[in-house]
């Protein structure tokens, strides 16, 4: 699981290295065999970088240790 102020890199893009600032939910229109997912895990970044905030799905985040 992520949580605020985790060192993390996205997973299809491990050049991008930050850490997290925030953790939102945005509502989502997924239909599944079992039903529909009501909600999908977001989480903002801040980028070692340049300092730039981005949104990247928490499921595809990797924790750095």
């Amino acid at each position: 699981m992520i949580a605020i102020k985790d060192r993390v890199h996205p997973v299809f893009n491990m050049s991008q290295t930050g850490t997290v600032v925030q953790l939102k939910f945005v509502p989502t229109g997924m239909v599944l065999v079992g039903g529909s997912a009501q909600q999908r895990m977001y989480a903002v970044l801040q980028l070692d970088k340049d300092g730039t905030l981005i949104e990247v799905p928490a499921d595809e985040l990797m924790r750095m240790e």
